[in-house]
């Protein structure tokens, strides 16, 4: 596969398509992307940071996006510039449609919020609707338009809104997509694969068989009503060519989920856009589907470049390119699936060689467009790779260095003094004289192209991560805790250098001249010098991202540095200002928990995203075994958690996460949330049409465990002690247990919002949050539910309390937290200042808890939520290297 990157990776939710050549998708930090030429470059516009969930075009000039907190955005220029409308509203919205000439629209989206224009978008008015939560619209003409939401919800108008009729959908699920080709003939689709269809302009509907349970969003049907197109989670595209009667799978060629779609009249011509910056297209009706767009979701480790071209590498063979010095990159698989550690190429752009985990070295003659892989006499991790002509050398751990003089048709082991990890290798040009660094302070020396290898004395026991060689003597060398060391007489003295800071610096790049260089490192940090490397001074990266690989042109005018979330950010201005060439991102976390000590835990999210933290140390990932989505994890000892997801997944480690194992749950519905009790025996896991599963033997048998309600969505589940727990789930749904699940009884919640997440403080006392700032609280053991006072209106995903059930804290979407200090009684609202939705929360003390959110988002605070810091995470070599 190969397709441009999006310049952020995020989640993309809406799709337009104006005619073959033009169209725009708009999605989560206010992306909005638009093509000119069919898709083959994609580029950026709008200046929003609201997450955009829906967009419509009348030709190619005029167009609207909506999305959160009420934003409407319009352009008449093609999206050159895009125009803020006063909505007078700051609920979330989610669908947009205007009639084909562009002068009658409808906005809609929470707590019933519908928007009507009649000049264009210029100006929107309110409209009176029955408070239902509305995901989008369909605009016929001036007069006729269809809404659909929440429980099987469409209101229909035919007098321009001035009133809105309730259909009879027959259907109990949230609805996602609609789309009418006349009056009479229109489809929606949602939730568990449900297809509906209307000949009478959704007098009647009814419900077809679409061979799926997977939820179902974007929807398009041709002008005649024949062809028919849906898609949703999974990657799933359906096809329908007898008006929607009848519908077959299309292979979409990808497992992310597919969240609109659009074609043009024709039938044959069509876009996807999804999760993770996905955009795909299809020249046939979808028979085939090619990527155009798409997210890494990598962390990048390793950099070079050569003339206009860059090559960055990392986790599981990941290879980006550009051409055009970073305008535009191009995600390649090198067909390893291994951790590519370094990358190197020479001038001709052409020939290029890579290496990775278990002595993996890859070469290319080609740009990059093809790799092979060489014979490595080593199984050590190799972690860093260096040529000079059809010299190369290839460094790593246990002190390995190979050496090639055949451009690596060859390579031989190198004796050298070193048995810990050598992170770096560089050589001075001509290639006579090099460094190779790595673990406790080590620096080795060749002055004979690296035939011998002698240890020079650095000063210091930190961890070298990187080398630079210049010409006459000189060298430069970075490592943790903000080291780096300069010498100017080939390493037979090191001077260690001033940083100004303690964080760990990961690479190191001059120019020819040796003037300028930048070293670079955690947290987005900088450093730059124009002496030298006698002096250096921090520049402002303008992110926030853990920083692994710098490299600069031979004069400086264009410096790259590559990172964490697949960040790549570039200066041509010698770092007085850097800008994004690849926005960070990372899949979103649905669960954390983290054991009572604060130092040991896990996090779980989108493509069985697995991060682990041990001892207090940062982050990193674990290799699930899965592609599957996970929502929720449950550990209850520093070795063993379960984790559950998408389509009955379960997962359980017993060795801290070294490896995970599924378990047989005996259901193919989505599994919400996980809760297992201290004795790693007894747990329940709940999901879609509520299911309720329990377990007694750790999880080697899942059994069904039987409630009151089948029909609802099941969003989480809390236990008190090993009998007493609670579930919640749509339309207000409470369920209790007072013998461990083999019964469950509901309970009167005294709403009807859906409710997302449930806390047990005790057997008796139990919160419950949800949609449009719904907070409950019990006393009584669920007999009564008290609705408490809440200063927002939006979304809730998680509550937790302190163990002594006096400081709270909840979190929800738009970067929505609110904590209480006094037991629930009082609420004050905030934010984390990440602008991200917040899936989940952990409450471990009134000063300490976590949070995880979307975008790969961590972040954790020491003050009670005054102030919350942001957690990176990535792999590292010198830990690869001890594996």
């Amino acid at each position: 596969m190969t397709c441009t990157i999006a310049p952020r990776s995020v989640n993309l939710q809406g799709v337009c398509l104006v005619d073959e050549t033009h169209g725009w998708a708009v999605g989560d930090g206010g992306m909005i992307l638009a093509t000119d030429d069919g898709g083959l470059r994609w580029h950026s516009q709008g200046s929003t940071d609201k997450d955009l969930r829906a967009v419509c075009f009348a030709d190619t000039e005029r167009g609207w996006t909506a999305g959160r907190d009420g934003v409407i955005l319009h352009t008449t220029d093609g999206g050159r510039r895009w125009e803020q409308r006063a909505t007078g509203t700051d609920r979330n919205l989610y669908g947009i449609s205007f009639e084909p000439a562009g002068r009658t629209g409808w906005a809609v989206g929470d707590s019933g919020t519908v928007l009507a224009s009649f000049d264009g978008g210029l100006t929107w008015q309110p409209q009176s609707s029955d408070g239902t939560h509305f995901t989008r619209c369909f605009t016929w003409d001036e007069k006729t338009a269809w809404i659909i939401g929440k429980r099987g919800s469409i209101h229909a108008t035919t007098d321009a809104g001035m009133t809105w009729v309730v259909q009879q959908s027959n259907a109990e699920v949230d609805l996602r997509g609609i789309f009418a080709v006349s009056p009479e003939l229109c489809w929606a689709v949602g939730r568990m694969g449900t297809v509906l269809r209307s000949e009478d302009g959704g007098t009647t509907w009814t419900r077809e068989d679409s061979g799926t349970g997977l939820d179902l969003y974007g929807l398009w049907a041709a002008p005649d009503g024949r062809e028919v197109r849906t898609s949703g989670d999974d990657g799933i595209v359906l096809a329908s060519h007898d008006g929607g009667r009848t519908w077959s799978p299309q292979p979409s060629g990808t497992t992310k989920d597919v969240v609109s779609l659009a074609f043009m009249p024709d039938t044959r011509h069509g876009w996807t856009v999804g999760d993770s910056g996905l955009i795909l297209a299809t020249p046939d009706g979808g028979d085939t589907w090619t990527p155009q767009l798409s997210g890494i979701h990598k962390d990048l480790v390793g950099l070079h470049g050569a003339g206009a071209a860059r090559w960055v590498v990392g986790g599981e063979g990941v290879l980006a390119v550009t051409t055009d010095g970073g305008g535009t990159w191009q995600v390649g698989d090198t067909g390893t699936g291994t951790q590519l550690w370094d990358v190197t190429f020479l001038a001709d752009a052409r020939r290029g060689w890579a290496v990775g985990d278990t002595g993996l070295v890859l070469a290319t003659d080609d740009g990059g467009a093809s790799w092979s892989r060489q014979g490595a006499p080593t199984a050590e991790p190799l972690l860093s790779v260096h040529f000079e002509g059809e010299h190369g050398w290839a460094a790593g751990g246990a002190g390995t260095v190979l050496a090639t003089v055949d451009a690596g048709a060859t390579w031989r082991p190198v004796d050298t003094p070193a048995e810990v990890p050598l992170l770096s290798v560089h050589f001075a040009p001509g290639g006579e004289r090099g460094w190779a660094v790595g673990a406790e302070g080590v620096i080795l020396a060749t002055d004979d192209a690296g035939a011998t290898w002698q240890e020079q004395d650095s000063g210091t026991n930190s961890t070298l991560t990187h080398v630079h060689a210049g010409t006459g003597g000189r060298a430069r060398v970075v490592g943790r805790s903000g080291t780096l060391l300069t010498t100017n007489d080939g390493g037979a003295t090191w001077a260690t250098q001033a940083t100004g800071t303690d964080v760990s610096l990961w690479g190191v790049a001059f120019t020819e001249a040796g003037e300028h260089g930048w070293a670079v490192g955690d947290g987005g940090t900088v450093l730059a010098t124009e002496d030298g490397g006698s002096t250096w001074a921090h520049q402002d990266s303008g992110v926030a991202d853990n920083l692994k690989a710098v490299w600069t042109q031979p004069d400086g005018t264009r410096v790259c540095a590559a990172g964490d979330g697949s960040s790549v950010i570039a200066t041509d201005n010698h770092g007085a200002t850097w800008f994004s060439q690849v926005a960070s991102t990372g899949r979103n976390l649905y669960g954390v928990h983290l054991l009572p000590d604060g130092r040991d835990g896990w996090a779980v999210g989108d493509g069985g995203t697995v991060l682990a933290t041990r001892a207090g140390c940062r982050w990193a990932p674990q290799p699930s075994g899965t592609a599957a989505n996970l929502y929720s994890v449950s550990p209850v000892d520093r070795a063993t958690a379960w984790a559950v997801g998408r389509a009955g997944t379960v997962l359980v480690t017993r060795d801290s996460g070294t490896t995970w194992q599924q378990q047989p749950s005996g259901s193919t519905r989505d599994l919400l949330e996980v809760h297992m009790r201290p004795d790693a025996r007894t747990g329940w896991a709940v999901g879609d049409r509520g299911t309720v599963l329990g377990t007694r033997d750790g999880g080697t048998t899942w059994v069904h465990q039987s409630g009151p309600y089948t029909g609802c969505a099941l969003w989480a589940v809390d236990f008190a002690d090993d009998r007493t727990g609670w579930a919640v789930g749509t339309g207000g749904l409470v369920l209790a247990t007072r013998d461990g699940g083999t019964t469950w009884e509901s309970q009167d919640s005294g709403g009807e919002d859906d409710l997302i997440d449930i806390h047990a403080v005790d057997t008796v006392t139990a919160w419950a949050v949800g949609h449009r700032g719904t907070v409950l609280r019990t006393g009584d053991g669920g007999r009564t539910w008290e609705r408490r006072e809440s200063p927002t209106r939006q979304n809730f995903t998680a509550v937790h309390f302190s163990p002594d059930g006096r400081f709270g804290c909840a979190v929800g979407r738009s970067d929505t937290v609110m904590t209480s200090y006094d037991g629930g009684a009082t609420w004050q609202v905030g934010t984390t200042g990440t602008g991200m939705s917040l899936w989940n929360v952990q409450v471990l003390s009134e000063r300490e808890s976590w949070i995880v959110g979307d975008e790969g988002t961590v972040l954790s605070t020491s003050d009670g939520g005054a102030s919350w810091g942001r957690h990176f995470y990535s792999p590292e070599k010198d830990a690869a290297a001890r594996r």
